[in-house]
């Protein structure tokens, strides 16, 4: 079987509305602790430092690995697979894939622009992690082919 790969644009769409929840999710769990407190500035900067680095990583690592996709990804039908074998991300590839993002967002986009222009339409982020997004109401990645090799692709926009 051939996969369905994720498009540059679906995936864009998926990324802002993740970022939007997990933006929500930080402020309503700084000012939740925060403000009825009414701890002082220092608190409220250790607590955001702490959320900060907490959110990101249970949305981005623990949920994926436990649902297979992030809500903004499974929203628009798309999961996040190993490469190689077409079965769910492990947690160290999808601790690699957070990291990753962080490489493209200071490469001012370059690594999620990828996307775009890759013909299996995978990004910075992807190849660091050796993950695939897919489409996941289509057909996965077949465990005896070659995720890598272009001819067996169909691309989804």
């Amino acid at each position: 079987m051939n996969a369905v790969f994720a498009g540059f644009w679906i995936r864009a769409l998926a990324h802002l509305i993740d970022f939007f929840i997990w933006n929500v999710l930080e402020l309503a769990i700084e000012y939740g602790i925060t403000w009825p407190l009414n701890l002082n500035t220092v608190w409220q900067q250790v607590i955001s430092v702490i959320a900060t680095l907490v959110i990101p990583y249970l949305y981005y690592v623990e949920w994926p690995i436990r649902k297979g996709t992030t809500i903004g990804k499974s929203w628009l039908g798309i999961r996040v697979v190993d490469s190689a074998t077409g079965s769910p991300m492990t947690r160290s590839q999808a601790v690699r894939r957070l990291y990753a993002y962080l490489i493209s967002y200071a490469l001012l986009g370059c690594g999620f622009l990828m996307v775009a222009f890759h013909p299996q339409k995978r990004g910075l982020h992807e190849w660091i992690s050796g993950t695939h997004s897919i489409r996941s109401g289509r057909m996965r990645v077949n465990r005896d082919s070659d995720p890598t090799a272009p001819s067996k692709t169909v691309e989804a926009h």
